[in-house]
């Protein structure tokens, strides 16, 4: 390979993968005893991924403990583990599933501090993003992003991004996470998929080893997620948490379990506001389809010559479900626009988008700093505008160029 080839190649890749590191504005935040008020309660059977439960409306949410605050001030969300379900026909068991009424654009940080995980054979929960549909579209029209996910037995976290044709995930993004599958557009309607690979992301594991922390970047220059044990929250998160007027410094972040760059998939044709959605099913469209539950090694009924995932589990009188339950000390979110965000949910929605770098289509969108190892050293980019970035871009390149 020549000294040009792969001067080239890596000049690339710099552009690539540098992820800028902003100041954030504390937004909407979602602990103590209003967690609930910031959301609507679905109310309704599960029609979108059709699982088998009923999602329950604010009064019996609370009526019945599925959604409450408990005695450490944390959020719990569950679902129904006392009711006896029949096995003949077609049966619901009772679930929440929240969405945010306030709408969030781009250039929004979200944090999910969790304590606890539901987990178990057919248990399916998801903290996601879905896009704010116009009259007359249809979903994926808006986008979707599904930050924390998993089901049944798995260990560990799943991400993905779900558009319609046009959107991928660039090949060699920095990332910690193992791509599964590139575009978006996906026929699987499994999205363009990142798994986690640090230990302790979901399941078991994650509740016995004291939860942690998982982080969202929505930016004009992509869609960055992250996953932080316990112990290795950044200090950013854990020495603000109890400071509701504390900016948010993305700088010691590190690597990005999943990197979706603006330079494969237009964040602002793509994903436009979105809110934010907590819920967990049972079964449905990925825990419970045939080939998947009988694939869940120790689940009841799987294998070759297994029973339906809601005969094996939901039927009953759902003691199995004691471990399917959020605990969440809070939901933050931050916003680049110190406007916006001194509105807070008030102006939820009505905001201009706002970046840390520059609209797609430019070299630098896609920046991605490493753990400030190489990346881009903290307050070196100017708040809302790309110029610290590609000021910072420009001299890592021209030091690159001694080595070329």
């Amino acid at each position: 390979m020549s000294p040009m080839t792969t001067r080239t190649m890596l000049l690339t890749l710099t552009f690539f993968t540098l992820r800028a590191a902003a100041i954030y504005y504390p937004f909407i935040e979602y602990s103590g005893t209003t967690f609930f008020d910031g959301f609507d309660f679905y109310g309704a059977i599960d029609n979108t991924t059709w699982g088998n439960v009923t999602y329950v409306d604010a009064a019996v949410a609370s009526t019945e403990s599925l959604a409450y605050i408990n005695d450490q001030g944390n959020a719990i969300i569950k679902v129904d583990n006392t009711t006896n379900v029949l096995a003949a026909g077609i049966q619901y068991r009772k679930s929440v599933r929240l969405t945010s009424k306030a709408e969030f654009p781009i250039g929004t940080l979200f944090i999910v501090d969790a304590i606890h995980m539901p987990f178990g054979c057919s248990v399916w929960p998801s903290i996601w993003l879905n896009g704010v549909l116009e009259p007359g579209q249809v979903w994926p029209a808006a986008g979707e992003i599904d930050w924390i996910e998993a089901i049944n037995l798995m260990d560990h976290n799943q991400m993905a991004l779900h558009s319609f044709a046009g959107c991928n995930q660039s090949q060699g993004v920095f990332q910690s996470g193992q791509s599964v599958i590139h575009n978006c557009n996906d026929t699987t309607a499994s999205g363009c998929t990142v798994e986690e690979t640090k230990p302790n992301s979901f399941g078991a594991g994650f509740n016995n080893n004291g939860g942690g922390a998982f982080g969202l970047q929505f930016d004009v220059a992509g869609v960055w997620m992250w996953f932080w044990n316990r112990t290795s929250i950044p200090n950013s998160i854990s020495s603000t948490s109890s400071n509701p007027a504390a900016t948010m410094d993305t700088s010691d972040w590190g690597t990005p379990s999943a990197a979706y760059p603006s330079a494969g998939c237009n964040i602002t044709e793509f994903f436009p506001n979105q809110q934010l959605v907590v819920d967990i099913t049972l079964c449905g469209l990925w825990a419970g389809l045939p080939v998947v539950y009988n694939a869940a090694t120790g689940c009841p009924g799987s294998g070759p010559n297994g029973s339906s995932c809601f005969l094996a589990n939901i039927a009953g009188n759902g003691s199995n479900y004691a471990e399917a339950y959020f605990e969440l000390p809070s939901i933050r979110t931050f916003s680049l626009n110190s406007t916006l965000a001194a509105l807070g949910e008030n102006s939820a929605g009505s905001g201009g988008q706002q970046t840390t770098g520059v609209a797609s289509g430019s070299p630098s969108a896609t920046a991605d700093d490493s753990q400030n190892t190489g990346g881009a050293p903290s307050g070196a980019v100017a708040l809302g505008s790309g110029v610290g970035q590609a000021m910072w871009v420009a001299a890592m390149l021209v030091g690159m160029s001694a080595f070329l």
